[in-house]
Parts: C-alpha cells; structure tokens; sequence
C-alpha cells in the first residue's frame, strides 16, 4: 500500500509545485503590465529589468545591496520627483540555500542628486540588533536624541562623517516618522534610497508611495548636514 501512495504523493507534490510556478509568472506579467501603465501616468519612463542609459542609473553600492545572492532588478521605472532623479524598482536577494532559503522583494524607490553622501544604513532596530551592538559597537547612537537611538540602528564605515549628516534637526524628523512604518533608508555616494525591507508595493499603490518617499527624501535633505561634507 505504501509503495502505491508513494508515487501519487510524490505526482501530486511536482503538480503543485508547476502550478504554483505558472501562478507565479502569470501574477509577475499582470504586475509588470500594471506597473507600465501606472509609469506612464506618472510621466515616468517604464524601462523594465534594466536602466537604457547606464550612465543615468543611480548609484547603488548600499547595504541591501550586497545583501544574500542573486540580486534580480526588475519593473524598472525612472523619472523626476521632488526635483531629484528619481528609479523605483523591484529588487529581490536570496538568503540561505534549499529548504533554508528565503527570497527577500521589496520595492525602492532610489534618489540621486549632486552632493555626496557616506556610506549608512538606517533601519529598525530589533533584540538582536541590540545584543550584536553589546558586544561589536557598531550602532551609531546620539545622547540628544535617545529615542532615535532606541528605535534606529545606524551604522556605516565612517562614523564621524555619518554624525555630521544626522544633525539635531533631521533626528528630529525622523524620531517623528511613525514606527510602523518600519522604513529602511540608506545612502552612499550620490543617491539616497528608501524601502520597506520584503515589501513589494502593489501597482495601485505606487503613486502614494512615492510620494511618500518623495516627502521623505526632501526633508532628509533639507535637514541634513550634507552641505558640509566631502568625500
């Protein structure tokens, strides 16, 4: 009996994995199309799985970045907001491997501007994140702003350079944003980029998120101790 079952079982198993791939492909093509026509609404330019003018895209050597394996660009979209040039895209990594593994996607919205930033990473900081910083030191905190330091971990290779930019006034901004939106904000060079780590922005959606992120970007900058900073 079970040498009969087994064959059935393991049938059905690759059925459904088939199935869910087809289901998969044909969710992606409807959210790529979508997100075409939501480009040209915004007066964007849809460019897909890579940027047309290499010498246009933004500089993207941050932390999610180099993050896991096989990093796939995808739903490509570019244009201008806030008076930044501005790419939202779809962006997925993969951490471990086999029954291990998990595909992280989340959709960025990236900003480039003229002026230079350092290398950081800000994010929401968890128990873990406190435990590691016990022991490494790596977690750049602020004794003004005690509340920005208990909910962000920042960090970044030049640290003194990275205090410059986070002036009292854009602690304050972003000790205001509101904690559940969990936003994960990095920069590096000449671009700043914003995303909710494994969220993928639906179609209808991406309007408000960037403007959004459009809000967010502005005020970073306006705020920021950018202006006294050199590479």
């Amino acid at each position: 009996m079970q040498s009969d079952i087994f064959p059935w079982f393991f049938g059905a198993a690759v059925v459904a994995v088939i199935v869910a791939m087809i289901v998969g492909q044909i969710q992606a093509r409807k959210r790529t199309e979508a997100l075409q026509a939501t480009a040209e609404e915004m007066g964007f330019t849809f460019e897909g799985e890579d940027w047309s003018d290499q010498s246009q895209s933004p500089q993207l050597a941050t932390v999610l970045f180099d993050r896991g394996g096989g990093g796939q660009f995808k739903n490509i979209m570019t244009g201008a907001s806030a008076g930044f040039k501005t790419s939202l895209f779809d962006y997925s990594f993969t951490v471990g491997s086999g029954k291990n593994s998990h595909t992280y996607t989340q959709t960025v919205v990236a900003f480039s501007q003229e002026l230079w930033l350092p290398l950081f990473e800000m994010r929401p900081e968890g128990f873990l994140d406190r435990v590691t910083d016990a022991i490494v030191h790596k977690d750049i905190d602020f004794e003004s702003h005690s509340e920005f330091s208990r909910r962000y971990l920042l960090r970044g290779p030049e640290q003194e350079k990275i205090r410059e930019l986070f002036t009292p006034a854009l602690l304050t901004f972003l000790e205001g944003m509101p904690p559940e939106d969990k936003w994960h904000v990095e920069g590096g060079g000449a671009t700043l980029i914003l995303y909710h780590s494994d969220v993928t922005v639906g179609a209808e959606q991406i309007r408000a998120f960037l403007d959004e992120t459009s809000s967010v970007a502005r005020t970073f900058f306006s705020c920021c101790g950018m202006k006294n900073l050199a590479p």
